[in-house]
């Protein structure tokens, strides 16, 4: 009885231990962000729940689609560092890795995967109860959902009504002015800026940099005074988050290969927005060795994808790091290895209506390895330009003008 008492009482530390671990976890996250975080995780594991009970036999398509939803849950509880729930998507994730080869060492077994998904579930709901019931933070927060609030700069509509008690109602210039100020702050309302979307993904990179043995990147953010509807962040943050990694991970050198090649121990990482071609584009590049283009050839050959005997473009052999399954990581490791990465962020991107491109940043066509940017383009829709609805006053209006500006004022 003694012996069962201490086995109780020993696993019953254990459990608040872990209680007590998950909380500290938790409560570095802001509460909107980890109901954010929690929403979207739900969200792909009932999509792999109902691809696993469409699917009783072998699919690779369906394989494929599982192993990207469990590493993309994976990598943003990674980013927000919440290491219970990370070992146990990993433990999940591991059959998907076997199955997806063309000669599996396990059997397809869909009892099995769907027990390991649901001790996912259980753990993701585990948090969920912590976060709601521990803590007292139930729902979204103050901000709530994008569907039906949204974040308002108290700042810039201060400012707007103070610009209306001051408007002259018989100026035709003021009230032209006025017209442009609000259409502006309305049109700003629900958006945010790129490093707002991805403050979560950029304060995981530190601790993911000491994990990879590397020195943490200093990171570069140019936005031209664009931002984003945030209707659109929450896989905003799935593409960057998988993108950021592939940069700190493959991109990268190690410290001592920046030393001998007389680069500053700390990598550069740059993101840079715009409008181009009436598309948002959003860059990412950093200051590595290049894509690893002869490793991505002769993988691709291995697997045939591309021809053994044609001489294939560069740009043709850098698209083969879209395809399911292929990465340049010479091991496998829980940060990369993996080969799903940019298959995943493809499927992001289009599920926004975009695409996604690489383009290559030097002339060294046939090199080994070549300097390139990761290119994602997006429906204009989607931003808004701070600076964009400005009006720009001029000496003077002439009343006989035909201007569009001129014509709505008179209407």
């Amino acid at each position: 009885r003694d012996v069962t008492e201490l086995r109780a009482l020993a696993e019953e530390t254990s459990m608040q231990k872990r209680e007590l671990e998950i909380i500290g976890e938790i409560i570095t996250i802001s509460q909107e962000k980890f109901h954010e975080f929690v929403t979207s995780a739900l969200g792909f594991i009932e999509d792999c729940e109902a691809l696993l009970r469409e699917n009783p036999q072998h699919n690779i398509e369906a394989i494929t689609r599982l192993f990207r939803n469990m590493h993309t849950v994976k990598g943003n509880a990674r980013t927000y560092g919440l290491r219970h729930l990370t070992n146990t998507l990993h433990e999940a994730e591991q059959p998907y890795v076997e199955l997806q080869k063309t000669r599996p060492d396990i059997a397809y077994d869909q009892a099995s995967l769907m027990t390991g998904l649901f001790s996912v579930r259980i753990m993701l709901e585990h948090y969920a109860s912590i976060n709601e019931v521990s803590l007292g933070r139930k729902g979204p927060g103050r901000r709530g959902s994008v569907e039906h609030f949204l974040m308002v700069d108290k700042r810039q509509i201060q400012e707007t009504i103070q610009q209306l008690e001051k408007i002259n109602t018989s100026n035709l210039y003021e009230l032209l002015a006025a017209h442009q100020t609000i259409r502006k702050t309305l049109r700003l309302l629900g958006t945010e800026r790129l490093v707002e979307i991805l403050e979560g993904n950029l304060s995981s990179l530190p601790s993911l940099a000491n994990e990879l043995g590397k020195i943490p990147p200093i990171i570069h953010i140019q936005d031209n005074g664009y931002v984003i509807h945030n209707h659109v962040s929450a896989v905003l943050k799935n593409v960057f988050m998988h993108l950021l990694r592939n940069a700190l991970d493959h991109g990268l050198e190690s410290t001592e290969e920046r030393q001998l090649n007389l680069k500053p121990v700390a990598g550069t990482i740059n993101l840079n927005m715009n409008v181009k071609e009436g598309l948002l584009q959003i860059s990412l590049n950093d200051d590595g060795r290049g894509l690893n283009l002869a490793r991505i050839r002769k993988l691709s050959v291995e697997k045939g994808l591309l021809a053994n005997d044609v001489l294939h473009a560069d740009q043709e052999v850098a698209r083969m790091i879209f395809h399911p399954g292929l990465s340049t990581s010479d091991k496998v490791t829980e940060v990369s290895g993996r080969g799903v990465g940019m298959d995943a962020v493809q499927g992001f991107v289009k599920s926004l209506n975009g695409s996604i491109q690489i383009r290559f940043t030097d002339q060294q066509e046939g090199a080994a390895y070549r300097q390139f940017e990761t290119v994602v383009l997006l429906p204009q829709a989607y931003t808004e330009n701070v600076d964009s609805h400005e009006f720009h006053p001029v000496s003077t209006l002439d009343q006989d003008s035909d201007s569009p500006d001129l014509k709505r004022a008179r209407s």
